[in-house]
């Protein structure tokens, strides 16, 4: 098979193809010879087609601006006599649907980690004013990592546009994940969120809603507007299955705005693994242990549950086993002090005890979390009154005797905490463990040469594409 003779870069491998175009891998030829993707698209198929020729120019036009950890990079575009090149960085993980074809059914806990990295692409593309508007597995690539780590980047922005008040009028997408609005020729940006529901959906239950045998029974169901069941006996939290039904309104004026999306508590992009997010909770723990050597119990506190709020998530989506294993310990012991100060600082005096008002995730409902000889972490809210502990198992906290209704006698005063109280509480705190890039792969800017040499024969090939 001949492939395309591209300045500067030598192809190694056909990765997929489309209806105008073709993807390679490549490398280049000097420097560091570093991996692409290549996308080649034949003069000859488009010169004729008013439509790819708009719709390359949207996408090339729109990659030259796009900057986002979750958006696939174009590196540069050329062109010679027969094909115009457009140079992307390469995902070696394959694509959404090889990987939901792979697995079947995506375990909750994986679908929320994809959402939330496809959810903040969306939000950056919507503060752009960029609507996708063909969103679905095939066009969602994975990156994996050295660790074992994917990593969601939205592709092929052929049919994007800057949409405006009055909205779109032609028909774009894919069917099977085409908001129903689209039929009729009149819609706006809330398409991408229907979109986004049926990819949750097929992620969750391993097809898509109207999944149908040929395109006339499945513009039928679209046509007629067939209810969308979550199957009955689906294992999935209340949170998970409010967003889906929120995302799979048919009635865009019904379907959840985008504000809500992002700002829903089930995906909490707040706090959502990432590099930046990781870089806050060391920040946090830094000043935490600042602030608890220097006896200042109460922010100290405060510092050590808003950095919780963060290491929680970095731990539960860490793949290395030593990195999770670091992490998981001093996340630990960043709980055990938490819940000593929280205790002293309630029963020291209940009405100074810190609340953070603006944050409704107080260290009292941050989680449940349960952390095993292997270092995995899971997570579910807690309710208030109930106190997470380092064995994973969430106990009744002790009456509060202030507020209870029993007759106290009138010499009974509140006894000062016990000198040993004083002791465990200060004794302990110089042993508090910093934390270090290092601990966690999200920090980890690019695959160093060891980290290469761990990677199987073969794995580096996982039928990446961008088309």
């Amino acid at each position: 098979m001949a492939f395309p003779k591209i300045d500067g870069y030598v192809v190694t491998e056909k990765l997929g193809s489309g209806s105008y175009s073709t993807v390679y891998k490549a490398c280049t030829k000097v420097g560091a010879r570093s991996t692409v993707a290549i996308k080649c698209v034949d003069k000859s198929r488009v010169k004729n087609s008013g439509s790819a020729v708009d719709n390359l120019i949207t996408e090339i036009r729109l990659l030259k601006t796009l900057t986002h950890p979750h958006i696939v990079h174009m590196h540069n575009f050329t062109w010679d006599d027969k094909n115009i090149y457009i140079i992307m960085e390469y995902c070696c993980g394959g694509d959404l649907s090889k990987y939901i074809h792979r697995y079947g059914r995506v375990p909750e806990k994986r679908v929320l980690y994809f959402l939330q990295q496809l959810a903040s692409a969306l939000k950056f593309l919507s503060e752009k004013g960029v609507v996708h508007m063909d969103l679905k597995p095939h066009n969602l690539l994975l990156h994996k990592g050295s660790d074992g780590k994917y990593m969601l980047k939205v592709a092929d922005f052929g049919f994007a546009q800057h949409l405006s008040a009055e909205g779109a009028r032609s028909v774009r997408g894919s069917p099977l994940y085409m908001a129903p609005e689209m039929l009729y020729g009149e819609y706006d940006a809330r398409v991408d969120l229907w979109s986004v529901g049926v990819i949750m959906y097929e992620c969750l239950f391993g097809r898509a809603p109207y999944s149908s045998n040929t395109f006339k029974e499945l513009l039928d169901k679209i046509q007629r507007q067939a209810p969308i069941e979550i199957p009955p006996n689906a294992s999935i939290s209340p949170g998970c299955r409010e967003l889906l039904t929120g995302l799979l309104q048919h009635d865009p004026d019904k379907r959840i705005t985008y504000e809500q999306f992002f700002n829903h508590a089930y995906l909490d992009l707040q706090h959502m693994p990432s590099k930046e997010n990781y870089e806050k909770a060391v920040t946090l723990i830094k000043r935490a242990i600042e602030l608890d050597s220097a006896g200042q119990l109460e922010p100290a506190f405060v510092c050590y549950r808003d950095s919780l709020l963060y290491l929680v998530p970095c731990v539960g989506c860490e793949t290395d086993s030593l990195r999770r294993a670091a992490l998981a310990a001093k996340l630990t012991r960043y709980m055990e002090r938490a819940e000593e100060l929280k205790l002293y600082l309630k029963g020291a005096n209940s009405n100074s005890f810190p609340r953070n008002d603006s944050n409704t995730a107080t260290y009292e409902n941050v989680a449940s979390i349960n952390i095993n000889s292997q270092a995995r972490v899971s997570y579910t809210p807690t309710t208030e009154g109930s106190t997470s502990h380092n064995n994973g198992q969430t106990d009744k906290q002790p009456e509060d005797r202030s507020s209870s209704p029993k007759v106290q006698s009138s010499t009974s005063t509140p006894k000062p905490t016990p000198r040993f109280g004083f002791k465990r509480l200060f004794g302990r705190q110089a042993s508090m463990p910093y934390l270090d890039p290092k601990d966690s792969s999200i920090t980890a800017e690019e695959t160093t040469q060891q980290e290469k040499q761990k990677i199987p024969i073969g794995e580096t090939n996982d039928g990446c594409r961008i088309s």
